[in-house]
């Protein structure tokens, strides 16, 4: 009876040995399968141009910087809103990249390193500051160095291509000089761009739209989106006259009856509609038959990044703004700070931003515009994160003497976007651009 016993007691151990390694087998096949099925939802190719492929993945991982530049957060819903200007974007760079290889098959590295100094100098020049952005978004760095990789060959393809025309950069140098002599006494307008494609990008313009409106930085959102070549620049395109306005401004101030631009305003956006393209155009600064704006004076901030953590937001500045206030007491300069990042145990971040006024966000210019020198700011929150400044400098801005290096580069920029928009269109119309799935 027990040996009976003993014997059904072995069979079934045997048995629950074999089901439990057939579950076993079932998981991990499930689990091939899922992964796989996964995988192959996630990534595959949409377009290759010139034989340069480009996937799912790069049009979700340059969505996701437009989407923190716009909305400030990388969630799916407000990504997949940019898939559009994502893919026209990364088109627009693989042009560029197989042009520069015509040139030099090793172009991309020999302009890594510095495509790598110039991602790290938006980092404040912190790896770790860099390192702490791919980990809470969850995205490659090479996503990130694509842009600027293309951007410095772009600019080796744009002086190969119009090596006479730069040559004559020198001579146009003393034109510019007596040109400037008579808009010391004329309006001049310093705007910036953000261009986007015409179609199916609705959903994009509305969300600009609403992100400026609530007082986003338009240089910062012209750096991730726009897809002129004075992205660049942060989609500045430089001082210009009346004369030099785009037609469509020029139009809205002679419709408000103000004359040669007299109703054009700082800080005022337009937004017009120019062949295939949308522009978003700002007036940053404006100077009054040439007098300086205070706009162009410069800014000197201290940024303090806090965290909330599971405080109320109100609790949690007024913790912070309790301890900078006693610290900057009776201080005329903002070097104590440094200190108290170095030793504080409150994981601040400390972040100096000089700057004119006339690039600052609009919402951080009207929180400083109304605070005293080493005054504590009005919080900015976003996320998980606050945000205060300090006022610790300001210089009026003057007109010195004419720098000549500084406007041969103000030359080149200006040709720099003129041949950019020529020779991007040409290379566009000869290039082998495939579709090979539609994004889903």
């Amino acid at each position: 009876m027990k040996l009976n016993m003993l014997k059904k007691s072995n069979k079934l151990k045997i048995v629950v040995k074999f089901l439990n390694l057939k579950f076993f087998l079932l998981i991990i096949f499930l689990a091939t399968y899922i992964f796989k099925h996964a995988f192959s939802e996630e990534n595959y190719i949409v377009n290759i141009v010139n034989n340069i492929p480009i996937t799912k993945v790069d049009i979700h991982n340059r969505a996701k910087l437009i989407s923190i530049s716009i909305n400030q957060n990388s969630k799916i819903k407000n990504i997949e809103n940019y898939y559009n200007q994502s893919l026209q974007t990364l088109i627009n760079e693989k042009v560029i990249l197989s042009a520069g290889k015509k040139i030099n098959k090793n172009l991309t590295s020999i302009v890594s390193n510095k495509a790598n100094q110039m991602l790290l100098a938006e980092f404040e020049n912190s790896k770790l500051k860099l390192d702490q952005f791919l980990k809470k978004y969850s995205i490659s760095k090479s996503a990130l160095l694509e842009k600027h990789i293309a951007q410095l060959i772009w600019g080796i393809v744009l002086r190969d291509k119009y090596k006479i025309q730069f040559s004559k950069i020198e001579k146009n140098i003393e034109q510019t000089l007596e040109s400037n002599k008579y808009r010391n006494n004329e309006d001049l307008y310093d705007l910036a761009e953000i261009v986007i494609n015409k179609n199916n990008n609705n959903i994009l313009l509305k969300k600009i739209n609403f992100a400026l409106k609530d007082g986003a930085n338009f240089l910062e959102i012209a750096k991730q989106i726009s897809i002129s070549g004075s992205s660049k620049f942060n989609g500045k395109i430089g001082w210009n006259n009346f004369q030099n306005l785009p037609e469509h401004i020029k139009n809205i101030s002679t419709i408000r009856g103000f004359g040669k631009g007299k109703g054009i305003n700082e800080g005022e956006i337009f937004t017009f509609p120019d062949k295939d393209k949308i522009k978003i155009i700002k007036v940053l600064a404006k100077r009054q038959k040439g007098k300086l704006s205070k706009k162009e004076d410069i800014i000197l901030l201290a940024q303090i990044k806090f965290p909330i953590n599971f405080q109320k937001r109100n609790i949690a500045y007024e913790k912070i703004k309790n301890k900078l206030d006693i610290l900057l007491s009776n201080k005329n300069n903002c070097d104590v700070l440094k200190v108290f990042e170095k030793e504080n145990i409150e994981n601040l971040d400390l972040k100096v931003i000089k700057s004119r006024i006339a690039d600052l966000s609009p919402k951080l210019d009207n929180i400083i515009e109304n605070i005293n020198f080493f005054e504590i700011s009005k919080p900015i929150f976003i996320g998980n994160n606050g945000y205060t400044y300090v006022k610790c400098d300001k210089k009026e801005a003057k007109l010195d003497k004419i720098n000549y290096e500084k406007l041969k580069k103000s030359i080149r920029n200006k040709y720099f976007l003129i041949y950019s928009e020529k020779l991007i269109k040409r290379l566009k119309n000869d290039a082998n651009i495939l579709l090979i799935e539609k994004i889903r």
